[in-house]
């Protein structure tokens, strides 16, 4: 793939301003970077775990609301459960964080995103990396490359496109856009009101 058909992977997908815990391993020069089954065999455990509970738990909900009235009573006890089992894999999640390899995104998307960061890299870098998403309660592992490197105080802004990705986790993270969005938009709205209360007043 070149550079310009990454650059529209990456477009392909919205992004929002979001600051999300990453971590970000680079390949070294003489590391081969793993093929699809390489890349699955490497992938921690708790990673594949956090992804099958996610769209298990978002499956079963959706089935039950499908019910009717009646599956309330049965949709609030599955919830409690579910937010049990969330707190768990998340205290799991935490394990896998590695504290000197730690970023925050800048942007986010289901396509790639974008880091600040003092170290220089080249164009094509790839990395492995994870993304801590704790309102979904759950975290992906992919590979990332760097598609554009823009100078700043003190460093550069990269934008990454994730170079190797299970559709399921893609779908995690195109979820967690549009919730994060929707919750953005409701926070604004929230601020309009108040504007408007306050200049009426």
């Amino acid at each position: 793939m070149t550079l310009v058909e990454k650059q529209a992977l990456y477009s392909e997908f919205f992004t929002i301003s979001l600051s999300l815990q990453l971590n970000l391993v680079e390949f070294k020069d003489n590391e081969t970077v793993p093929d699809k089954a390489g890349f699955l065999d490497e992938m921690p455990f708790v990673f594949k775990l956090a992804t099958q509970v996610n769209s298990i738990e978002a499956e079963s909900l959706r089935t039950i609301k499908n019910m009717g009235k009646q599956a309330d009573e049965l949709i609030n006890f599955l919830n409690l459960q579910s937010q049990k089992i969330d707190l768990i894999i998340s205290y799991i999640l935490m394990q896998e964080d590695s504290e000197s390899d730690r970023y925050q995104s800048q942007e986010f998307g289901a396509g790639g995103l974008t880091i600040q960061s003092d170290k220089k890299w080249p164009l094509e870098q790839k990395f492995r990396l994870k993304i801590f998403i704790p309102d979904e309660s759950s975290a992906v592992y992919c590979y990332a490359e760097i598609i554009e490197a823009t100078p700043i105080d003190n460093g550069f802004n990269y934008k990454l496109v994730y170079s190797q990705i299970r559709e399921e986790d893609r779908e995690i993270l195109v979820r967690t856009a549009l919730h994060q969005q929707s919750k953005q938009l409701r926070q604004l709205a929230q601020q309009k009101a108040q504007q408007a209360s306050d200049s009426s007043n």
